[in-house]
């Protein structure tokens, strides 16, 4: 039996590596000293400044969820991986007709520490019967043995509860390939082998835009489009709210370099970052950093808008014509404009055409405190500063940026990851176009940034036979967790649930109340995933919910985790399989930016190490079990699929070599083009109107067809709103929920941050050494609290608590703490008894301990941002 906190390489496989990786990757007590010292040596040798020796190069690329797909250059010699290099290749200019070079981040260079790392899986391996999911006690299997028992348990689940009780998670930490990839749910090896077997519950939505992704297409149709980063050297200003492209994007293919040669180009524009602490991006290229209270930003924008209405500074011509929503003397009409009657694109269809709306709720009526709002009071600058803690000067002169442009706007996706998320989401496209600044060059529609790049026409994913899964029902990416305890009262009025029609599109209900779901989920795939003991929230809730007896109607049955490495969720699995790094087998990947694209063709730099396979062939052997292998495999190999991806290319015009076996050899290949940087086109608005909806029809008629409560989950507070216009308003644990702050005071959010890519990276002692796990506080607050820099705190909400060392600094605003999204949970007990007790502290600075599982209103998605908390000294 092996306990999983130790599990991973032997000492003997581990001293073995450390001459690759180098001393700093030593464990504790894993080595003794002469090894240690003979380790020393080798690093210098491998990893210092002399030259070192290769046999080949190969070419890989980095597979995780940053937005990049950076290209790898890895040096091997005898068997093993010593230096992980950068695109070097060909010329470096940047510019329309121009090829540069698409180099990683850091974050890519220390991918030999992710090859050979001790928290690597080595061989299959099944939960020790009798402990719980999360004690992390496991027994080596077979291969063989394996496959056998999880395919009998898919079999009596099958035969019980159909394919509805089959759940396939959201995961992201193998992204980059084609054959291999983890995302979308819907496009890997396992959906495609589900889908021979007659499929699975689906979701919609994710982890990053839970909810931008419905609600700001609520007003403009188009949750998406933006101007293209290099049109931003026609913009006069540029507006970033809650956007840190220097640690999510930061490498030489993404956003972070595309915004500094912007800002090399245009060295006049004004950028303003509004976000509540002064970020790398805020230091490295803007003029201007507005702190903001987390989650107002949709007072911000109503204070804005007050200020350019009343006096004067908007189009109201443009505003009639485009708009509906806005002014109270047209509301009526616009309402009947705004009416949805299409349920394969809108929410809220109205069939009996009953939901009048009976008196004035436009967003007029909303900044003057009349109509629907009366007794809210104007929505002066002065008001919003009240909430926002921006100085009311300091909005109007942000006002006054909008309509002195071209002035782009561009949000990331940190603002709507709050509890009203959905309404800033929506109030950040609304000044955009409302200043007539969104669909023109040197603009923005609000949206995340456009990248550009110069696509190859090679499939972005291998067939995975959709149209054969029986499932119907969709939830969203965020609600397994319920369908595991409770699926009877999840419909489309309490969670949100859609279904997938006739043909193939996800759709919204024509009739409130029409979809549910037809079985608990029984059976989790958790692939290349650290979501459910990471990305997700509220860890100890989930633990619990882990550990429900597997009952007729909720429990589950079996969790399966495919993964290169034992992260906290492989933890809570009945069965681990391990799988290959994307530099341990073939596949095809694809990226780019700017006027740059690029295909690449990744051979494997090693063979697949310990008992490690590929996921296509776990899926192979899988799908044998369950009798589908022949139209799973349809006879091809993994390299017979990359070969079939090349010839797909080749079929669509792409510029690829005459030969299959000079597209392997070759690897990287980049093209370029002179086009005129992308403005977002907004010429059709696909919303029931087709006009900018400041009022949607949509959210009211949900508004009165939903249970907000989620069938009794959500308590009836008043924290969950869902409105028709994109008011800000007192929402579960932000700025004004009064009752919560009076024990927990403080404002918690999480970024990202440059040190990892989610979870991805967490392993990595190089980037650790670099950036430690540290909860940034004011330092006022700290003085207060007596809290010094590099401190041990502990950090507490309602869910749980968590040590993590204190970053004393002037760069968050007061009352807000922050704590970097996606480190491992580490808790100081997994005996059986404390799991899942809020109790049990963890040690891994883990903000997923403190975060809620509470759904926000609209988009059922994560309001994880939106968090009050206390924090004392350890």
């Amino acid at each position: 039996m092996h306990d999983a906190q130790g599990m991973g390489l032997s000492r003997r496989s581990f001293v073995a590596w450390a001459g690759v990786l180098g001393a700093g990757a030593a464990l504790s007590g894993c080595a003794p000293k002469a090894a240690e010292d003979k380790t020393a040596e080798v690093n210098e040798e491998v990893i210092g400044s002399q030259p070192f020796e290769f046999d080949k190069e190969v070419w890989g690329g980095c597979h995780v969820n940053c937005g990049s797909r950076c290209p790898l250059k890895l040096y091997v010699k005898d068997g093993t991986v010593v230096r992980v290099g950068n695109d070097n290749e060909g010329t470096d200019n940047f510019g329309p007709g121009e090829i540069y070079q698409m180099r990683s981040c850091v974050r890519g260079r220390t991918n030999r520490q992710r090859i050979y790392n001790a928290t690597r899986i080595q061989k299959p391996l099944k939960r020790v019967e009798g402990t719980k999911r999360g004690e992390g006690k496991y027994e080596e299997i077979s291969w063989e043995d394996a496959i056998r028992e999880i395919g009998d348990i898919m079999k009596g689940i099958k035969d019980e509860y159909g394919n509805d009780a089959f759940y396939i998670q959201y995961g992201t930490g193998q992204l980059g390939g084609t054959v291999a990839k983890s995302w979308h749910p819907d496009a890997t090896m396992f959906a495609r082998m589900m889908n021979c077997w007659g499929g699975y519950l689906r979701q919609y939505c994710d982890y990053s835009t839970g909810q931008i992704d419905r609600e700001l297409s609520l007003f403009n149709g188009d949750s998406y489009s933006n101007n293209e980063v290099t049109d931003l050297v026609n913009s006069k200003n540029i507006v970033l709210f809650g956007n840190n492209p220097a640690n999510t994007r930061m490498s030489g293919s993404a956003m972070m370099y595309l915004i500094t040669k912007v800002r090399e180009q245009n060295p006049e524009a004004s950028i303003i970052v509004v976000d509540p602490h002064l970020s790398d991006t805020a230091i490295g290229v803007a003029t201007t950093w507005i702190p903001i209270r987390p989650g107002t930003d949709a007072a911000l924008v109503a204070g804005m808008i007050h200020y350019l209405y009343t006096n004067g500074k908007l189009d109201e011509g443009m505003i009639r014509e485009k708009f509906v929503g806005f002014f109270s003397d047209s509301f009526a009409a616009d309402v009947a404009a705004a009416e949805p009657t299409d349920p394969s694109m809108f929410m809220g269809v109205d069939p009996t055409g009953s939901l009048t709306v009976d008196e004035d709720m436009s967003y007029e009526a909303y900044l003057k405190g009349t109509g629907a709002y009366a007794g809210s009071g104007e929505k002066t600058p002065e008001w919003a500063s009240a909430i926002t803690g921006i100085p009311a000067d300091t909005i109007r002169m942000l006002a006054e940026v909008f309509v002195n442009g071209p002035t782009a706007t561009i949000q990331g996706w940190g603002p709507q990851r709050h509890s009203n998320g959905g309404n800033s989401a929506r109030a950040i496209g609304l000044i955009a176009a409302i200043t007539g600044n969104a669909g023109i060059s040197g603009g923005g529609t609000g949206a995340r940034e456009g990248v550009g790049g110069v696509g190859y026409k090679v499939p972005g994913s291998v067939p995975v036979f959709a149209d054969k899964n029986t499932v119907e029902p969709v939830i969203s990416f965020f609600e397994w967790f319920r369908a595991i305890e409770d699926y009877k009262s999840m419909t489309d009025t309490t969670w949100g649930l859609r279904r997938v029609n006739e043909e193939g599109d996800t759709v919204h209900a024509a009739e409130p109340g029409e979809i549910s779901l037809k079985a608990p989920i029984k059976f989790i795939w958790n692939y290349a995933s650290n979501v459910m003991m990471g990305q997700h929230a509220d860890i100890n809730d989930c633990l619990r919910i882990y550990n429900l007896p597997d009952e007729k109607d909720s429990g589950l049955r079996c969790i399966v985790t495919c993964d290169v490495y034992m992260t906290p969720t492989a933890m809570i699995s009945d069965y681990i399989l391990p799988g290959t790094t994307s530099f341990e087998e073939i596949d095809v990947t694809k990226g780019g930016s700017a006027w740059t694209g690029f295909v690449l063709c990744e051979s494997p730099a090693i063979d697949p190490l310990f008992e490690a396979k590929p996921v296509y062939e776990i899926c192979t052997m899988l799908s044998e079990e369950l009798g589908v292998k022949d139209e799973f495999t349809e006879g091809k190999t993994q390299e017979d699929w990359v070969k079939w991806l090349y010839e797909q290319g080749k079929e669509k015009g792409a510029a690829l070599p005459d030969t299959f076996e000079e597209f392997k050899s070759t690897g990287l290949f980049k093209q370029t083009d002179d086009h005129e940087p992308a403005v977002a086109d907004t010429s059709e608005i696909a919303t029931p109107s087709g006009k900018y909806e400041v009022f949607s029809k949509q959210v009211y008629n949900i508004s009165k067809q939903w249970d907000i409560t989620a069938a009794g989950y959500v308590p009836e507070d008043g924290l969950d709103q869902i409105t028709p216009c994109p008011v800000w308003y007192e929402s579960f644990e932000s700025f004004g929920d009064a009752e919560t702050k009076k024990e927990y005071p403080f404002q918690l959010i999480g970024h990202h941050t440059k040190t990892r890519t989610h979870s991805s990276y967490g392993n990595v002692d190089w980037m650790k050494s670099v950036a430690p796990q540290q909860c940034w506080i004011n330092t006022k607050d700290a003085a207060e609290l007596g809290i010094e820099n590099d401190d041990m705190v502990i950090v507490s909400t309602k869910r749980g608590r968590t040590q993590i060392s204190a970053k004393v600094t002037d760069r968050i605003m007061p009352g807000v703490v922050s704590i970097p999204q996606g480190a491992w949970y580490d808790p100081e007990t997994r005996d059986a008894d404390k799991l899942g007790d809020p109790s049990v502290l963890d040690r891994g600075g883990c903000i997923s301990v403190l975060t809620s599982q509470r759904p926000t209103a609209i988009s059922k998605g994560n309001g994880v941002h939106s968090n009050l908390c206390k924090i004392e000294k350890a």
